[in-house]
């Protein structure tokens, strides 16, 4: 009995997984509520746009930007382009490529005047 019910709970748990597997698609509005549920889950950024980045591959990161900007006020005050450049940075250089990222854009003379208040240095 015991053994069933724990190949049950398994099964379920690899069945909420399948949208991970290689070559699974998800709708836009299914991807929109799982970008929506990780962002909101890692209050770091780094965290959260890794998160999205490493789940979501299939995506342009053009369009990842748009909807992590969507539920992350902290990048309010950044373009949709400084939000690729970000997840470029965390998918070539990981956490310290995307905090060169960060120290940059915030020494930017055209950044700082945007207001890059977010950033902690």
């Amino acid at each position: 009995m015991a053994d069933e019910a724990q190949d049950e709970v398994a099964g379920a748990s690899l069945d909420e997984l399948t949208w991970l597997q290689p070559g699974q698609r998800a709708t836009p509005p299914e991807a929109l509520r799982r970008i929506q549920a990780l962002c909101a889950s890692r209050p770091d950024l780094f965290a959260a746009m890794f998160l999205v980045l490493a789940t979501h591959q299939e995506l342009p990161r053009d369009m990842l930007a748009a909807a992590i900007k969507q539920f992350r006020a902290d990048l309010d005050s950044c373009s949709r382009d400084d939000v690729v450049g970000l997840l470029t940075a965390i998918w070539n250089g990981g956490k310290s490529g995307f905090d060169a990222v960060l120290r940059t854009r915030a020494s930017s003379p055209r950044k700082a005047a945007a207001g890059l208040s977010w950033v902690k240095e």
